[in-house]
Protein backbone atom coordinates (compact mmCIF):
# COMPACT_ATOMS: atom_id res chain seq x y z
CA UNK A 1 0.00 0.00 0.00
CA UNK A 2 1.30 3.47 -1.07
CA UNK A 3 1.97 5.72 2.49
CA UNK A 4 -0.42 8.74 2.89
CA UNK A 5 0.10 11.88 1.79
CA UNK A 6 -0.58 14.70 4.51
CA UNK A 7 -1.09 18.48 3.02
CA UNK A 8 -0.67 21.38 5.49
CA UNK A 9 -0.17 24.67 6.08
CA UNK A 10 -1.50 27.78 7.43
CA UNK A 11 -5.08 28.94 6.42
CA UNK A 12 -5.15 30.79 3.16
CA UNK A 13 -2.13 29.49 1.84
CA UNK A 14 -3.72 27.13 -0.86
CA UNK A 15 -4.06 23.96 0.95
CA UNK A 16 -7.30 23.94 -0.98
CA UNK A 17 -6.23 24.44 -4.29
CA UNK A 18 -3.38 22.14 -3.88
CA UNK A 19 -5.71 19.19 -2.26
CA UNK A 20 -8.16 19.72 -5.12
CA UNK A 21 -5.22 19.04 -7.29
CA UNK A 22 -3.97 16.30 -6.02
CA UNK A 23 -7.20 15.00 -5.46
CA UNK A 24 -8.16 15.00 -9.45
CA UNK A 25 -4.64 12.97 -9.96
CA UNK A 26 -5.59 8.93 -11.50
CA UNK A 27 -4.27 7.32 -8.47
CA UNK A 28 -4.59 9.88 -5.29
CA UNK A 29 -7.55 10.85 -3.46
CA UNK A 30 -7.97 13.00 -0.49
CA UNK A 31 -11.22 14.11 0.99
CA UNK A 32 -12.14 17.62 2.28
CA UNK A 33 -10.75 18.67 5.63
CA UNK A 34 -11.19 16.09 8.47
CA UNK A 35 -8.93 17.13 11.87
CA UNK A 36 -8.50 13.01 12.69
CA UNK A 37 -5.58 14.19 14.77
CA UNK A 38 -7.68 15.94 17.29
CA UNK A 39 -9.53 12.15 17.77
CA UNK A 40 -5.93 11.02 17.83
CA UNK A 41 -5.19 13.10 20.98
CA UNK A 42 -8.78 12.13 22.15
CA UNK A 43 -7.34 8.40 22.72
CA UNK A 44 -4.62 9.15 24.64
CA UNK A 45 -6.46 11.40 27.17
CA UNK A 46 -10.26 10.93 26.84
CA UNK A 47 -11.90 14.44 27.20
CA UNK A 48 -13.94 15.76 30.42
CA UNK A 49 -12.40 12.79 32.26
CA UNK A 50 -10.49 13.32 34.43
CA UNK A 51 -8.58 9.74 34.98
CA UNK A 52 -8.39 9.97 30.82
CA UNK A 53 -4.78 9.71 30.45
CA UNK A 54 -3.04 6.62 29.75
CA UNK A 55 -6.64 4.84 30.03
CA UNK A 56 -5.08 2.21 27.79
CA UNK A 57 -1.60 1.86 29.09
CA UNK A 58 -3.16 0.83 32.44
CA UNK A 59 -4.70 -2.27 30.54
CA UNK A 60 -1.28 -3.04 29.76
CA UNK A 61 -1.04 -1.28 26.25
CA UNK A 62 1.81 0.56 25.19
CA UNK A 63 2.22 3.96 23.24
CA UNK A 64 3.43 2.00 20.77
CA UNK A 65 0.68 -0.34 20.31
CA UNK A 66 -2.22 2.05 20.56
CA UNK A 67 -0.67 3.97 17.42
CA UNK A 68 -0.22 0.55 15.78
CA UNK A 69 -4.28 0.32 16.08
CA UNK A 70 -4.90 3.86 15.32
CA UNK A 71 -2.97 3.90 12.24
CA UNK A 72 -5.19 0.53 10.97
CA UNK A 73 -7.99 1.98 12.13
CA UNK A 74 -7.49 5.22 9.92
CA UNK A 75 -5.88 4.13 7.05
CA UNK A 76 -9.05 1.38 6.90
CA UNK A 77 -11.24 5.00 6.96
CA UNK A 78 -9.24 6.72 4.48
CA UNK A 79 -8.32 3.40 2.46
CA UNK A 80 -12.60 2.77 1.67
CA UNK A 81 -12.55 6.44 0.70
CA UNK A 82 -9.83 5.75 -1.92
CA UNK A 83 -11.40 2.46 -3.30
CA UNK A 84 -14.72 3.78 -4.01
CA UNK A 85 -13.03 6.35 -6.21
CA UNK A 86 -11.22 3.58 -8.08
CA UNK A 87 -7.66 4.66 -6.14
CA UNK A 88 -4.99 3.41 -4.04
CA UNK A 89 -3.74 5.92 -2.10
CA UNK A 90 -5.09 8.06 0.31
CA UNK A 91 -4.58 11.49 1.74
CA UNK A 92 -5.64 14.29 4.09
CA UNK A 93 -5.52 18.32 4.21
CA UNK A 94 -6.12 19.86 7.29
CA UNK A 95 -4.44 23.62 8.06
CA UNK A 96 -3.97 22.41 12.10
CA UNK A 97 -2.35 19.19 11.61
CA UNK A 98 0.52 21.23 11.31
CA UNK A 99 0.96 21.37 14.58
CA UNK A 100 0.20 17.39 14.57
CA UNK A 101 2.97 16.51 12.49
CA UNK A 102 4.92 14.47 15.28
CA UNK A 103 2.62 12.35 15.97
CA UNK A 104 1.46 11.95 12.45
CA UNK A 105 5.02 11.12 11.87
CA UNK A 106 5.25 8.79 14.37
CA UNK A 107 2.04 6.75 13.86
CA UNK A 108 2.38 6.74 10.19
CA UNK A 109 5.81 5.98 9.44
CA UNK A 110 6.25 5.76 5.84
CA UNK A 111 4.19 9.14 5.35
CA UNK A 112 5.17 11.60 3.10
CA UNK A 113 4.10 15.59 3.96
CA UNK A 114 4.02 18.54 1.51
CA UNK A 115 3.32 21.84 2.81
CA UNK A 116 2.30 24.83 1.25
CA UNK A 117 3.37 28.67 1.67
CA UNK A 118 1.78 31.95 0.43
CA UNK A 119 3.33 35.63 0.64
CA UNK A 120 2.59 36.99 4.08
CA UNK A 121 -0.11 39.75 2.60
CA UNK A 122 -1.69 37.48 0.50
CA UNK A 123 -2.35 34.66 3.41
CA UNK A 124 -2.94 37.36 6.30
CA UNK A 125 -5.24 39.25 3.86
CA UNK A 126 -7.30 36.00 2.57
CA UNK A 127 -7.72 35.37 6.24
CA UNK A 128 -8.54 38.72 7.18
CA UNK A 129 -11.15 38.88 4.33
CA UNK A 130 -12.93 35.35 5.26
CA UNK A 131 -12.68 34.78 8.94
CA UNK A 132 -12.92 38.58 9.69
CA UNK A 133 -9.16 38.31 11.87
CA UNK A 134 -7.36 41.45 12.66
CA UNK A 135 -4.27 42.12 11.39
CA UNK A 136 -2.83 40.68 14.43
CA UNK A 137 -4.61 37.66 14.53
CA UNK A 138 -3.67 37.47 10.98
CA UNK A 139 0.26 37.94 11.43
CA UNK A 140 0.04 35.78 14.31
CA UNK A 141 -1.23 32.93 12.84
CA UNK A 142 0.91 33.30 9.87
CA UNK A 143 3.80 33.28 12.11
CA UNK A 144 2.80 30.34 14.14
CA UNK A 145 2.32 28.05 11.17
CA UNK A 146 4.97 28.86 8.88
CA UNK A 147 7.23 29.05 11.23
CA UNK A 148 6.41 25.40 12.22
CA UNK A 149 6.39 24.33 9.36
CA UNK A 150 10.42 25.24 8.61
CA UNK A 151 11.05 23.30 12.06
CA UNK A 152 8.94 19.70 11.18
CA UNK A 153 10.56 20.06 7.31
CA UNK A 154 13.83 20.71 9.01
CA UNK A 155 13.08 17.53 11.65
CA UNK A 156 11.75 15.20 9.06
CA UNK A 157 14.04 16.01 5.60
CA UNK A 158 12.95 12.91 3.98
CA UNK A 159 9.56 12.86 4.27
CA UNK A 160 9.06 16.67 3.32
CA UNK A 161 8.72 19.01 0.37
CA UNK A 162 7.49 22.94 0.69
CA UNK A 163 5.98 24.66 -2.08
CA UNK A 164 4.72 27.92 -2.53
CA UNK A 165 1.36 28.62 -3.43
CA UNK A 166 2.59 31.71 -6.15
CA UNK A 167 4.65 28.68 -8.13
CA UNK A 168 1.75 26.91 -8.29
CA UNK A 169 -0.11 29.11 -10.08
CA UNK A 170 1.86 30.58 -12.46
CA UNK A 171 4.16 27.52 -13.10
CA UNK A 172 1.59 24.36 -12.23
CA UNK A 173 2.97 21.53 -14.59
CA UNK A 174 6.60 22.45 -13.92
CA UNK A 175 5.50 22.36 -9.27
CA UNK A 176 3.79 19.32 -9.78
CA UNK A 177 5.78 16.81 -12.05
CA UNK A 178 8.53 17.55 -9.60
CA UNK A 179 5.64 17.15 -7.05
CA UNK A 180 4.79 13.94 -8.33
CA UNK A 181 7.84 12.81 -8.47
CA UNK A 182 8.49 13.43 -4.73
CA UNK A 183 5.74 11.47 -4.25
CA UNK A 184 6.55 8.73 -6.45
CA UNK A 185 3.48 8.85 -8.90
CA UNK A 186 3.49 8.87 -11.94
CA UNK A 187 1.85 11.64 -14.21
CA UNK A 188 -1.46 12.55 -14.64
CA UNK A 189 -3.04 15.76 -17.38
CA UNK A 190 -5.73 15.40 -14.84
CA UNK A 191 -4.11 17.65 -12.39
CA UNK A 192 -3.84 20.41 -14.89
CA UNK A 193 -7.54 20.39 -15.29
CA UNK A 194 -8.80 19.97 -11.82
CA UNK A 195 -11.70 22.51 -12.02
CA UNK A 196 -13.25 19.98 -14.87
CA UNK A 197 -12.21 16.93 -12.99
CA UNK A 198 -14.14 18.06 -9.31
CA UNK A 199 -17.20 19.20 -11.26
CA UNK A 200 -17.87 16.10 -13.19
CA UNK A 201 -18.28 14.38 -9.85
CA UNK A 202 -21.03 16.40 -8.70
CA UNK A 203 -21.19 17.05 -5.28
CA UNK A 204 -20.82 20.02 -3.37
CA UNK A 205 -19.62 23.17 -5.28
CA UNK A 206 -18.53 25.42 -2.29
CA UNK A 207 -15.99 23.28 0.15
CA UNK A 208 -13.23 24.57 3.06
CA UNK A 209 -12.65 28.06 3.07
CA UNK A 210 -15.25 28.88 0.63
CA UNK A 211 -13.33 27.64 -2.28
CA UNK A 212 -15.16 26.73 -4.82
CA UNK A 213 -14.23 22.71 -6.64
CA UNK A 214 -14.71 24.20 -10.40
CA UNK A 215 -12.86 27.45 -10.14
CA UNK A 216 -9.68 27.22 -12.56
CA UNK A 217 -6.14 28.65 -11.28
CA UNK A 218 -6.45 32.35 -10.71
CA UNK A 219 -3.21 33.68 -11.03
CA UNK A 220 -4.82 37.86 -10.08
CA UNK A 221 -5.02 36.60 -6.30
CA UNK A 222 -1.48 36.76 -6.03
CA UNK A 223 -1.31 40.36 -5.99
CA UNK A 224 -4.90 41.22 -4.99
CA UNK A 225 -4.37 41.76 -1.58
CA UNK A 226 -1.91 44.96 -2.63
CA UNK A 227 -4.77 46.80 -3.64
CA UNK A 228 -6.80 46.41 -0.88
CA UNK A 229 -4.78 46.28 2.34
CA UNK A 230 -4.62 49.33 4.16
CA UNK A 231 -0.66 51.07 4.64
CA UNK A 232 -1.15 51.01 8.14
CA UNK A 233 -1.46 46.94 7.92
CA UNK A 234 1.58 46.70 5.24
CA UNK A 235 3.86 48.55 8.28
CA UNK A 236 2.42 45.86 10.70
CA UNK A 237 3.59 43.11 7.97
CA UNK A 238 6.85 44.65 7.32
CA UNK A 239 7.90 44.57 11.33
CA UNK A 240 6.58 41.02 12.10
CA UNK A 241 7.05 39.51 9.03
CA UNK A 242 9.34 40.63 6.53
CA UNK A 243 12.26 37.75 8.18
CA UNK A 244 10.07 34.89 7.81
CA UNK A 245 9.03 35.98 4.31
CA UNK A 246 12.73 36.08 3.14
CA UNK A 247 13.16 32.43 4.02
CA UNK A 248 10.50 31.10 1.77
CA UNK A 249 12.00 33.52 -0.89
CA UNK A 250 9.44 36.37 -0.48
CA UNK A 251 9.80 40.05 -0.71
CA UNK A 252 7.32 42.05 1.57
CA UNK A 253 6.37 44.84 -0.35
CA UNK A 254 6.26 42.84 -3.77
CA UNK A 255 4.82 39.16 -4.20
CA UNK A 256 5.89 39.08 -7.62
CA UNK A 257 9.73 38.80 -6.39
CA UNK A 258 10.38 34.88 -5.72
CA UNK A 259 14.11 34.35 -4.93
CA UNK A 260 14.56 30.35 -4.88
CA UNK A 261 14.56 28.18 -2.04
CA UNK A 262 15.97 25.45 -3.71
CA UNK A 263 18.76 25.35 -6.08
CA UNK A 264 17.04 24.45 -9.69
CA UNK A 265 13.73 22.89 -8.02
CA UNK A 266 10.57 24.99 -7.80
CA UNK A 267 9.38 22.12 -5.11
CA UNK A 268 11.97 22.37 -2.08
CA UNK A 269 12.15 19.31 -0.49
CA UNK A 270 13.30 18.56 3.25
CA UNK A 271 16.89 19.00 3.12
CA UNK A 272 16.78 22.25 1.00
CA UNK A 273 15.11 23.65 4.17
CA UNK A 274 17.44 22.62 6.61
CA UNK A 275 20.28 24.41 4.41
CA UNK A 276 18.61 27.50 4.09
CA UNK A 277 17.30 27.73 7.56
CA UNK A 278 21.26 28.29 8.76
CA UNK A 279 20.75 31.76 7.38
CA UNK A 280 17.64 32.26 9.39
CA UNK A 281 19.16 30.86 13.02
CA UNK A 282 17.68 34.22 14.35
CA UNK A 283 13.82 32.88 13.67
CA UNK A 284 14.03 29.96 16.14
CA UNK A 285 12.44 27.13 15.01
CA UNK A 286 14.10 24.26 16.92
CA UNK A 287 11.54 24.27 19.37
CA UNK A 288 7.67 24.00 18.70
CA UNK A 289 6.07 27.97 19.68
CA UNK A 290 3.01 28.16 21.00
CA UNK A 291 -0.55 25.46 19.98
CA UNK A 292 -3.72 26.02 19.92
CA UNK A 293 -5.72 24.74 22.40
CA UNK A 294 -7.86 22.59 20.27
CA UNK A 295 -4.46 20.86 19.30
CA UNK A 296 -3.43 19.72 22.38
CA UNK A 297 -4.18 17.12 24.81
CA UNK A 298 -7.22 18.00 26.65
CA UNK A 299 -6.26 17.99 30.66
CA UNK A 300 -9.47 18.79 32.83
CA UNK A 301 -7.16 20.10 35.63
CA UNK A 302 -6.48 22.67 33.15
CA UNK A 303 -9.35 23.71 30.94
CA UNK A 304 -12.34 23.37 33.16
CA UNK A 305 -15.80 23.60 31.40
CA UNK A 306 -18.66 23.36 33.58
CA UNK A 307 -21.93 21.99 33.72
CA UNK A 308 -25.07 24.13 32.64
CA UNK A 309 -26.38 23.49 36.26
CA UNK A 310 -23.18 25.18 37.99
CA UNK A 311 -22.68 28.23 35.52
CA UNK A 312 -23.81 30.45 38.51
CA UNK A 313 -20.43 29.43 40.25
CA UNK A 314 -18.29 29.34 37.78
CA UNK A 315 -14.93 29.13 38.21
CA UNK A 316 -13.53 28.76 34.96
CA UNK A 317 -10.72 30.98 33.65
CA UNK A 318 -12.36 33.95 31.91
CA UNK A 319 -12.12 33.48 27.59
CA UNK A 320 -8.90 34.09 26.78
CA UNK A 321 -8.69 38.03 24.57
CA UNK A 322 -8.41 36.73 21.30
CA UNK A 323 -10.94 34.56 21.66
CA UNK A 324 -13.72 37.13 22.89
CA UNK A 325 -12.63 39.83 20.35
CA UNK A 326 -13.33 36.94 17.27
CA UNK A 327 -16.65 36.43 19.16
CA UNK A 328 -16.99 40.84 18.96
CA UNK A 329 -15.70 40.62 15.81
CA UNK A 330 -18.52 37.95 14.48
CA UNK A 331 -21.40 39.54 16.44
CA UNK A 332 -20.36 42.92 14.96
CA UNK A 333 -20.82 41.41 10.95
CA UNK A 334 -24.06 39.91 11.81
CA UNK A 335 -26.93 41.52 10.39
CA UNK A 336 -29.22 43.65 12.57
CA UNK A 337 -31.81 41.53 12.29
CA UNK A 338 -29.96 38.69 13.53
CA UNK A 339 -28.87 40.35 16.00
CA UNK A 340 -32.26 41.48 17.32
CA UNK A 341 -33.37 37.81 16.78
CA UNK A 342 -30.27 36.98 19.34
CA UNK A 343 -29.72 39.69 21.89
CA UNK A 344 -32.26 38.02 24.53
CA UNK A 345 -30.36 35.28 24.85
CA UNK A 346 -27.10 36.80 24.58
CA UNK A 347 -28.63 38.69 27.99
CA UNK A 348 -29.78 34.88 29.58
CA UNK A 349 -26.67 34.22 28.96
CA UNK A 350 -23.99 36.70 30.34
CA UNK A 351 -26.75 37.02 33.45
CA UNK A 352 -25.65 33.05 34.26
CA UNK A 353 -22.27 33.73 34.03
CA UNK A 354 -22.34 37.11 36.56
Amino acid sequence: MAPPIFIIGAMGSGSTLLRLILDSHDNIAIPRETGFMRAYNAHQYIPFKWSGRNWAKRMGWSRKELDEELRRFYDRIFSRHANEQGKERWGDKTPYHTFHVDDMARVFPDAQFVAIVRHPGGCIASNMNRWGQTIRQGIDHYRRYNREIARVARAYPDRFAVLRYEDLVTQPEPVMRELLEYLGEDWSDNVLQHHTVQAARGGRRKVEGRSLVDDPIDVARISKWTKTMEERHRAALRRRCTRLGQLYGYAIDDPAVLDPIADGRLVALGPHVAERLTGFEDLNVDQQGHVAIADRWYDPRLYKIRSIESLKALEAKPLPGGLLRALLTVWRRLPDRVQAVLRPAVRRARKLLT
